[in-house]
């Protein structure tokens, strides 16, 4: 059975560029009837904490995802946070001990981090050199006698080092390429590249679909697993996300983490959408599609290889389809905590669906709402509509019209309309000469949601109210802006 997992480290908010893997990893287990583990990389003690685990898991329930097997709902492989498994890795260094395959290295940072300015001074990839590869019992007992405490290394095969990927085929690593490399830190913590593989390895994982920025990694993988004894995964690197100026996406370019874009209001099947199609395109020429479409034609083999640059255009183009793609009912329900000043109105549904068209995401709604807030001052081409007997006149008849009819509904504030127009059919006015007056009447603005919204919102009452105040005040509107 396939089995997938995807790891998140939780010293920060979950990062689009995860979500991202995470996203390719689920659509993979789901169409293969496999099982999706999550496993949390805590061992950075210092910046790891359970509040950014929580934060993290609730970003990807959010998103849709779920997984099979993780910290927060067991599995036959617990624990699933690394800070717990410090003896399940202490067992696998050991055995690389016995085996040879490890030795105590005595180097300072200090050693290491000259030896590597070293290097790039003449032009050479910065790998370990192996001053500690060789030495003797008693030479270990000198560096010990010293006070050094000894990391553990790993002993790099000198070979060449190779592995099948399902987007890029064979890739190889010269022998040589691949430095001795630290799997257990001096200070006894086991090292990211040892615990992936011990952890990959005894959760059974059969895939690892990851960032391309992890080739390197997998050749010590590749060199773990043989070294252990185990099978080693299928491997598939996606290419990365990067900002429009192909640098890898950062907080530079704008908002980074899922968190970010949820509170801004975007929609979840918006981003889930968008995530794949930065390196996938659907099989049907269509480009709007909710998880369970995608589900439905996603496959891992039709991914390209092709950089993946961050378009906030098209996300925001997505998440406008989905808005309007949304059942009414659902969509109110999560726009209230957007409008919090709205949504406990009775009438919020018809306002939601007044702005709809509007709207790129759901935190612009309290903007698009404001004309059924109390009505602003007119200024510039909205107190222009108000100047001249003209308008007067026209407010002052509508006034008289709906005074004979009840509105209590959009087809009530419809029927209203088509009773204003035809009372005025037989002036020279132009459409906008009548209705322009009266919206700028009913909210000091000359754009917005539908005349037939407004008086369905307002009511018969508050919009009568509304125009006998702008009949009150319009002789000191001034045209070009203000009173």
């Amino acid at each position: 059975m396939v089995r997938v997992r995807f790891a998140p480290s939780p010293t920060g908010m979950l990062h689009l560029g995860s979500a991202r893997t995470a996203l390719f990893n689920w659509l993979f287990a789901r169409a293969q009837g496999g099982a999706m583990v999550l496993r949390v990389e805590d061992t950075d003690a210092a910046r790891s904490s359970r509040e950014l685990e929580a934060s993290i898991l609730d970003d990807l329930h959010w998103l849709g995802l779920d997984w099979d097997e993780g910290p927060d709902i067991a599995g036959p492989h617990t624990p699933y946070r690394q800070s717990e498994r410090g003896e399940i890795y202490r067992q696998h260094a050991q055995r690389l001990v016995e085996a040879g395959m490890a030795y105590p290295c005595y180097c300072t940072p200090e050693e290491l981090e000259e030896s590597k300015r070293v290097a790039l001074a003449q032009g050479r990839t910065p790998i370990y050199g192996g001053t500690c590869r060789d030495l003797t019992p008693q030479q270990r007992a000198e560096k010990e006698a010293q006070g050094r405490r000894p990391a553990l290394r790993f002993r790099a095969p000198r070979g060449e080092v190779a592995f099948q990927d399902l987007l890029r085929g064979f890739v190889r690593f010269p022998p040589g390429a691949v430095g001795d490399f630290i799997i257990v830190r001096s200070d006894g913590t086991a090292g990211f590249n040892f615990t992936v593989v011990v952890d990959d390895a005894t959760m059974g994982i059969t895939h690892v679909i990851r960032g391309e920025d992890h080739l390197t990694n997998t050749a010590r993988h590749v060199m773990l697993f043989d070294a252990l004894g185990y099978p080693v995964p299928v491997y598939l690197h996606h290419s990365l996300l990067l900002g429009p100026d192909g640098a890898k996406m950062s907080k530079r370019h704008g908002a980074t983490g899922v968190r970010e874009y949820r509170e801004m209001g975007y929609l979840p099947q918006a981003l889930t959408n968008y995530l794949a199609l930065l390196s996938w395109s659907p099989p049907e020429d269509r480009e709007v599609l909710g998880l369970q479409e995608l589900l439905r034609l996603f496959d891992i083999g039709d991914l390209s290889a092709s950089p993946a640059v961050f378009d906030k255009q098209r996300l925001d183009w997505l998440n406008g389809k989905h808005l309007r793609r949304m059942d009414l009912e659902e969509l109110v329900e999560e726009a209230a905590a957007f409008a919090p000043d709205w949504s406990g109105d009775p009438r919020f549904p018809v306002m939601v669906e007044s702005v709809l068209d509007n709207l790129t995401t759901l935190g612009d709604l309290p903007a698009y709402l404001e004309p059924y807030g109390p009505p602003i001052v007119p200024e510039g081409r909205a107190a222009e509509w108000m100047h001249g007997e003209v308008a007067a006149k026209v407010i002052a008849e509508a006034v008289e019209v709906m005074g004979g009819v009840d509105i209590d509904s959009i087809e009530d504030a419809d029927d209203v309309i088509a009773k204003i127009k035809q009372h005025f059919a037989d002036r020279d006015l132009k459409p906008k000469e009548v209705f322009m007056p009266l919206r700028v009447a009913l909210t000091g603005r000359d754009r917005g949601p539908g005349l037939h919204y407004l008086l369905a919102v307002l009511g018969k009452d508050e919009s009568i109210s509304r125009m006998h105040r702008a009949l009150e005040t319009m002789g000191q509107v001034n045209p070009g802006g203000g009173e």
